[in-house]
């Protein structure tokens, strides 16, 4: 009996650890298949999804894989004459040699969910798998999404008892406090699969597992993981070992007897987990939604509010004035030459055959006319602004990055580009005007594309249009030696830069409680602090959030709380270099980390 429940628990988790796009049998007689797995069993407002593709190649040829993906958007009770299907397509192979079994995972980029139905909205995964020598075959999975509900996954180990019920949680309150009433609570994944790619996780806002299962996660797994937690996740981890804490679960080795902590802009919580492994619904909702915070928004729903409302950095772009003089000139000129001119001057009674010639050269005439004044007026490429938050991870030789950025663009003559790193790029709903492309609701979808590269991203698509006002949202881990040193001397607090550039006015939250200032820290000097306040410091920081959306901005005064800590800024620092027309007249950036001894 116990094997018969052993087996059965080990095919139940199976069933629910992934979610299945194709499994295609080719040849029964050779065993010769095809599968394609979701290895998180729920798709992100935005972001990635991790795809794993395994062949197991019998036959006498090697056979050549295509995959062809297409994420889409779409809305329930959305308003009348929204089209919504915005679509972010991709495609992947690879070669499966004969004789051979093969494993491939991919990141499959995913479309932001920009629709906002009366009863929900959702992210639909669809493809297409061609194999050499066979018929294709498709898969597809869809997730409701609730801008108000942050995307939770969870490990099949409390996935499996508690799913029915923490669903029937939400359900409870679903016309209240969500729009969908087939809303889940979570997703569920298996820890021994997790993709070791900090952007698998991105587009999830809360990880839930076991210890035991947290120690099953591959390495690698688990700094993913953790690179993903400093960006704004959550993770809980349920315990029944009293002894375990953030130390021995090798999350923060200086934090002994630690069982929750701020991450830089994430946090992570150890929880007691029953006997029975059945949580309690209403407080895990809580725990969930909130993780140790007051209130909280979700990145998702801060996609569709926070750049649609008063976003700093674009008032900087300022109002873009139409001149519309010229055109009103040129159509009146157009009417009369292809009306009374053309009639009575070019095709004169008699000579009407004319007007097959002389029609169409007026309009390209005028047509030529309004594309040069077109290009007159707004120019080629575009214009805008960047700001970034970035946290320095001394100890780990890395920079996590939140880049913000508008542009207006002029006439663009392409439409794609490449990232100058591996980034996760979204754009931002903006408010309904003549120059927005990306609103919410908007009854023009926008078509993307995006291929995977070891340098960054390949884009293509509606990522920037021409005459357009367009803004996005980049994160990125970048690799740095950078960091800003405190010397061990008695007295005023000494800081040292080992960045390559300048910095401006930098602040230090001692560890005491004390604040330290200096005006400025050039590139490898050091200088000498002198006291300050912490008034004069949020004066500084309340100036630098001015630049930054809503939720950066609250990353940012959650942050600067934490002792032990320095902030500056720098006009110096590296952005995420997108589409190569734009003329960027600002990059500012706002830095932040805890100080090296």
């Amino acid at each position: 009996m116990v094997r018969l429940i052993l087996i059965f628990t080990l095919l139940f988790s199976s069933l629910y650890a992934q979610e299945e796009l194709v499994r295609q049998v080719y040849e029964t007689k050779t065993n010769t298949w095809a599968q394609v797995t979701c290895l998180l069993g729920k798709l992100p407002a935005y972001g990635y999804a991790p795809v794993r593709v395994e062949m197991n190649n019998a036959s006498k040829s090697d056979r050549n894989l295509t995959i062809n993906f297409v994420s889409s958007d779409n809305s329930y009770g959305g308003s009348i004459g929204n089209q919504g299907d915005s679509k972010m397509t991709s495609s992947f192979s690879f070669v499966c040699e004969k004789g051979s079994r093969e494993t491939v995972d991919f990141l499959v980029p995913l479309v932001t969910i920009f629709q906002s139905g009366s009863y929900g909205s959702s992210s639909s995964l669809s493809m297409i798998l061609s194999c050499s020598g066979y018929p294709e075959t498709s898969g597809a999975m869809t997730t409701d999404v609730d801008e108000n509900w942050p995307s939770v996954i969870m490990s099949n180990t409390l996935y499996i008892p508690n799913a029915s019920t923490l669903d029937g949680q939400l359900k409870s309150h679903a016309s209240a406090s969500y729009s969908s009433s087939n809303l889940k609570f979570a997703g569920d994944f298996d820890p021994k699969t997790m993709p070791t790619d900090w952007r698998s996780y991105i587009g999830q806002d809360a990880i839930l597992m076991t210890t035991d299962d947290w120690r099953k996660i591959d390495p690698g797994a688990r700094t993913a993981i953790l690179e993903w937690n400093r960006f704004g996740g959550k993770i809980i981890l349920y315990t029944t070992d009293a002894s375990d804490d953030l130390a021995t679960l090798q999350i923060e080795p200086t934090m002994a007897k630690k069982k929750s902590a701020v991450r830089s802009f994430g946090h992570v919580q150890l929880v007691a987990l029953p006997r029975s492994k059945r949580l309690d619904a209403a407080a895990t909702e809580i725990l969930v939604s909130h993780c140790g915070k007051s209130s909280y928004e979700t990145p998702h729903a801060s996609l569709l509010k926070n750049y649609a409302g008063s976003w700093p950095l674009q008032k900087k772009l300022a109002e873009k004035n139409f001149n519309s003089v010229f055109f009103i000139l040129i159509l009146l000129v157009f009417g009369i030459l292809v009306g009374p001119v053309n009639l009575f001057v070019f095709a004169k009674a008699g000579k009407r055959h004319k007007l097959f010639i002389t029609t169409p050269i007026i309009s390209l005439g005028c047509s030529a006319l309004l594309i040069i004044v077109i290009m007159f007026q707004d120019g080629f490429g575009g214009r805008g602004h960047r700001v970034l938050l970035m946290e320095i991870q001394a100890e780990e030789n890395k920079a996590y990055i939140f880049q913000e950025q508008v542009a207006r663009t002029g006439v663009l003559l392409g439409a794609s580009f490449d990232t100058s790193e591996p980034t996760m790029i979204t754009p931002v709903a903006l408010a309904p005007s003549r120059w927005s492309r990306v609103v919410v609701n908007s009854e023009s979808p926008s078509t993307y594309s995006a291929e995977l590269s070891s340098n960054g991203l390949n884009l293509a698509g509606d990522w920037f249009q021409s005459r357009s006002i367009h803004g996005h949202l980049l994160k990125t881990i970048r690799p740095t030696r950078g960091r800003i040193e405190l010397s061990p001397k008695a007295g005023a607090p000494t800081l040292t830069s080992s960045f390559d550039f300048d910095l401006n006015t930098i602040f230090y939250h001692a560890k005491n409680g004390s604040w330290w200032m200096a005006d400025a820290l050039e590139k490898g000097n050091s200088v000498s602090l002198s006291p300050t306040d912490e008034m004069e410091f949020n004066t500084w920081r309340d100036r630098m959030k001015k630049s930054l959306g809503n939720h950066n901005a609250s990353h940012l005064i959650r942050i600067s709380k934490l002792p032990g800590r320095f902030f500056t800024s720098t006009n110096n620092a590296t952005a995420t270099e997108t589409y190569g027309s734009i003329k960027w007249l600002s990059t500012t950036t706002i830095m932040t980390g805890p100080v090296s001894p």
